[in-house]
Parts: structure tokens; C-alpha cells; sequence
């Protein structure tokens, strides 16, 4: 998707509307091209800031299938299923936590729409 760019008109032409005060013709026609660009790069970002716990857990799934404690002695091991839920929570949380960004940011953007309106 890196070579998929939203395309938007020149700063100096005006954007085509039906009336005067309306959404602008190019948010009406691209509006579902705009959210799926908008998901993507939200779920892009996501998958970079999970690749280093997927990475921590693939290193600890080695350890463990080589015999070498995960875990530092002295402290409790967590087996290799406690490790995967713990992972699958926090990648849960932080999910969550970029869908409520976007919400978010959709919400803003549908205001701003809605005060071009008047």
C-alpha cells in the first residue's frame, strides 16, 4: 500500500460543490477510498509497534524449545501459553487504543464536514 497515495486537488483550485457551503464533491466521491486509506495506515502503524513483542515472543518460543530458560533465574517462568496470552492482551489493548485514535480523529473530521456545511 506504500505506492497507494490519496490524491487531492491542487491548493489553488477550488473544490467542486453542488451549492455553496456543501461537502466538497471530492470528500463525497472518495469518502469510502479516504477511510480504508485512513484504516490502513492505522493498521500499519499498529503492526510496527507490535513487530518487537512478536519478536520478543518468537525469541522466548526458541529459548523454550532449546531447553534455555525464558526467563531470568531467580524470577518465576512463565510458560509459553501465559506468554502468548500476556502478548495477545497488551496487541488487544494497544488495538483498542488506535481504534479509539481514529474514532477519534473521524469524529473531528466529520465535524469539521459538517461545519463546511453552514
Amino acid at each position: 500500500m506504500d505506492t497507494e497515495q490519496l490524491c487531492l486537488p491542487a491548493p489553488e483550485e477550488k473544490p467542486e460543490t453542488d451549492q455553496p457551503g456543501n461537502i466538497p464533491q471530492f470528500i463525497l466521491n472518495h469518502e469510502d477510498e479516504i477511510i480504508q486509506y485512513i484504516k490502513d495506515k492505522a493498521t500499519k502503524e499498529t503492526l510496527k509497534s507490535l513487530a518487537p513483542l512478536l519478536e520478543k515472543l518468537e525469541e522466548a518460543v526458541k529459548q523454550q524449545q532449546a531447553g534455555t530458560p525464558a526467563a531470568p533465574t531467580g524470577a518465576p517462568a512463565i510458560n509459553y501459553e501465559e506468554q502468548l496470552k500476556n502478548m495477545q492482551e497488551i496487541s488487544k489493548e494497544k488495538i483498542k487504543a488506535k481504534e479509539l485514535r481514529i474514532t477519534e480523529k473521524l469524529m473531528k473530521l466529520q465535524a469539521k464536514v459538517a461545519n463546511i456545511n453552514r
